[in-house]
């Protein structure tokens, strides 16, 4: 039994014509007309009657028709899949990134996405950066994005983009009103910190001690949303990295920092194997996304 014997079965039964199915399959009349007498001949059974010039089914070619649409049903439906997946209409992205972008922009850019692609779904998983890119490395995710472009194994790194840090005071203290901070301000200020591994603590740590200022490290946090909080409580002030202070809380005052401390952000995914379709419109989505951010290209 060949499938194009069964194609033009198929299209009798729905057109309930010779002519009508021969231009649905784009063929001739006589070659649709062998086929059924071809597909007859192999189930060993009578397909149709013809009265007053029309076709009727059997009862057998109905309850044969039965079996055919689930047959075909079944590859249109895989067809459908095929075309959604083409057009990035469904799918999965496993995103793994640090909180300084998971908490905020991420979210946003993953919402926008997924409007534009209906059908994909999204999970997203907030870590530390280095576990992040190790998630990467190990494949465990599609995509990682981290808060600094350090190299690690496995891993190929892509700068997003980068800005300056920024210092953050309880609103009412005593430099609230100063749009520059500089380190001479803080000198003996309670402050609280990102933990002594970060590279942004060592990078904060020598330009005071460079300068031999003095201040009262009163605590330490990972996640500069916290530490934001502590601000805002009166612990201390801080210094933490530009897109957080997209959401801290009122309690806190935004200022410049001086010298500048640039704070990058980046993207990475696996050096063993290329990204998937998928995985490269999302990164082309947030490209874009930066790129009305900063207002420039990216890297």
């Amino acid at each position: 039994m060949k499938s194009r014997q069964i194609e033009a079965f198929r299209a009798v039964m729905l057109r309930q014509s010779i002519t009508r199915a021969a231009e649905m399959l784009h063929v001739t009349q006589p070659a649709v007309t062998r086929l059924i007498l071809d597909l007859e001949a192999e189930v060993g059974f009578s397909l149709f009657t013809r009265e007053k010039g029309r076709l009727f089914p059997t009862s057998d070619a109905l309850l044969l028709y039965q079996e055919v649409e689930r047959s075909f049903v079944g590859v249109e439906r895989i067809a459908h899949a095929a075309q959604q997946i083409r057009s990035l209409t469904r799918g999965s992205l496993n995103i793994a990134a640090a909180p300084a972008l998971a908490l905020n922009l991420l979210p946003e850019w993953i919402t926008d996405f997924t409007r534009t692609h209906e059908g994909v779904t999204v999970s997203l998983l907030i870590h530390g950066t280095r576990l992040v890119g190790e998630l990467v490395a190990s494949e465990q995710c599609d995509i990682g994005f981290v808060s600094y472009t350090t190299w690690q194994p496995g891993v190929r790194l892509e700068t997003l983009f980068s800005d300056d840090m920024k210092c953050i005071l309880p609103n009412g203290h005593r430099l609230a009103r100063k749009r520059v901070i500089s380190p001479e301000d803080l000198a003996g200020e309670k402050f609280i910190s990102f933990p002594r591994e970060y590279d942004t603590r060592r990078i904060v740590d020598d330009i005071f001690a460079e300068r031999q200022i003095e201040r009262v490290m009163s605590a330490e946090c990972q996640l500069s949303a916290a530490i934001a909080t502590f601000v805002a409580r009166g612990a201390g002030v801080s210094i933490i990295d530009p897109v957080s202070t997209g959401y801290v809380t009122g309690g806190v005052s935004v200022h410049d920092f001086a010298p500048a401390i640039p704070f990058e952000y980046g993207v990475a995914t696996s050096d063993r194997q290329p990204v998937s379709r998928l995985t490269r419109a999302f990164l082309e989505f947030v490209r874009d996304k930066v790129k009305e951010r900063v207002g420039q290209p990216v890297a």
